[in-house]
Formats: structure tokens, sequence, C-alpha cells
């Protein structure tokens, strides 16, 4: 299941299929255990004001983040049987996921997918039951933000843009002949010197270029860093972070300068 909560499909054929979708639940299980640890960070103190000053939140608060522990404590315990019945299953010699155990009368395959689809349930409701917070504390003037769902879209933007860069590379070609041809054909004219200057100004648009892209590259670090972890509660009245602002102007500036590119190199 990736952060928007959208689960993979669970898939296998053989034993070494098997290994690659237990890697992504792990891998799934350590993200969401760095999150916890921050959602917890920010459940104890609210939780604990609004028992005393408004009950009513309290209640809406306190349940679906009861849920979502819930959640994960069953997804560790399912992940853990999983896990054993794969290393028995290969400690024992058997070559097929179709063999039964001993001690029971179905499959190593049936009693695998039988739990990850109970994995997939509670993965439903894990997610569930964060839109239910998220809701909960919009009704105290609170962002609950996932650092990880905030930044998989704007990050995801870059393949956009670098796509309609690509478009200028045809642009950017002709003109780098015409430098070359200014260079060394025509040097000290007063062509070639303003050749040289658009040059410079080109290579300054495309240091700034791969600096947003390198920005996207690294948005949920960066993101992370600024507001202190994974999963931050921000006052609804000091949203947009800095860094979806930086993100806005970044990508304003990335689309004139792809203009301005198209533009100059048309008019030389």
């Amino acid at each position: 299941m990736n952060c928007l909560g959208k689960t993979k499909p669970f898939k296998f054929n053989d034993i070494q299929s098997l290994d690659v979708r237990i890697l992504d639940t792990k891998e799934w299980r350590l993200k969401v255990k760095k999150e916890m640890k921050d959602l917890n960070k920010i459940m104890r103190p609210q939780l604990k004001y609004y028992l005393k000053k408004d009950f009513r939140i309290y209640e809406k608060l306190d349940s679906p983040y009861e849920s979502i522990k819930l959640s994960v404590s069953n997804i560790d315990s399912l992940y853990k049987d999983i896990y054993s019945l794969v290393r028995r299953m290969k400690k024992t010699g058997s070559d097929s996921l179709d063999d039964v155990p001993k001690d029971t009368t179905v499959s190593y395959r049936f009693l695998i997918q039988s739990k990850r689809e109970s994995i997939k349930d509670q993965q439903g409701d894990y997610y569930k039951n964060i839109k239910k917070l998220k809701k909960a504390f919009k009704s105290t003037k609170q962002i609950l933000m996932y650092i990880e769902d905030e930044c998989k879209p704007l990050k995801q933007s870059i393949y956009e843009l670098q796509y309609r860069r690509k478009l200028e590379k045809e642009n950017i070609d002709r003109f780098n002949e015409k430098l070359n041809h200014a260079l060394f054909i025509e040097p000290g004219s007063l062509y070639s010197n303003r050749i040289i200057e658009v040059s410079k100004t080109f290579e300054s648009y495309r240091v700034k270029l791969e600096s947003f892209e390198k920005f996207l590259l690294n948005i949920e670090s960066i993101a992370s860093k600024e507001l202190g972890g994974t999963v931050v509660l921000i006052p609804k009245k000091q949203m947009p972070p800095q860094f979806v602002k930086r993100y806005k102007n970044g990508k304003k500036e990335y689309m004139e300068i792809l203009k301005e590119i198209r533009k100059v190199s048309e008019s030389i």
C-alpha cells in the first residue's frame, strides 16, 4: 500500500515473488513506525488538553487515534505470522506454496494469502481513521499533515516539468550552434558579443532549473526538516508551510524560464 492508501496487489507464484511482497510490507511497517512515533508525540498533549477543555473534541480525536494504533498492532502481528510461515516452509524444505503443513489441512499459499487479506483490511482501516483524525483536528483549527502524503504529488510534478524542459532541447541545441559560430567564426562582432551574453543568461537559467529539480527530488526530507517530523500538527493560520510556498514559486519560475528560453532562442 502506498502513502495515499492504495493497496498494491499481493500476488505471488513462488517463494521469490513472495519474498518481494513480504519486503513491501516490511518497508510499509518501517515507514508507519516512524510516522507513529511522531503522531504519538502530537496526540499525547492534544488528548490531555481536550480531556480537560472539551470532552466532545477529545472523543473525536481519541476514537480514530486508538483505531489507528490497533490497526498497526494487528498488522505487526499478521506480518510476523506470515514471516514465521515462510521461515517454517524454507526450514522444512518445502519447494511449493501449495504444500500443506503437517498440523493443518490447508496449504501455505492459503494461510499466507488469508493473512495478507487481513493485512489489506487493516491497512484500509488505518487510512480511513487517519482521514477521520485529520477531520477532527480541522474542528480545532489545526492541520494534521503527513509529510509523505503532502509531498508526493509535488514531487511527481518533476516528470511534467522535465518533459517540458526536453521540448526546449531543440532550441538550446540550435542556440549552441550559433554560439560556436560566434566564438570561432565571428569573434568580437556585436552579434557574437550578444550571443555570449545570452549564453551566460542561459547558463544561469540552467542552474535555476536544476536547483528546482533537486529541490523536488528531496522535498520530503526538506519538509520534514523544516517542520520537525514526518507527521506534524500545524495551526491553520500558519498554512501553507514554507516548503509549499517554495514549490509554488519555484514551479512558476521554472515555467517562466522555459518560455523565456524559447522566446530568446527564436529571436536570435
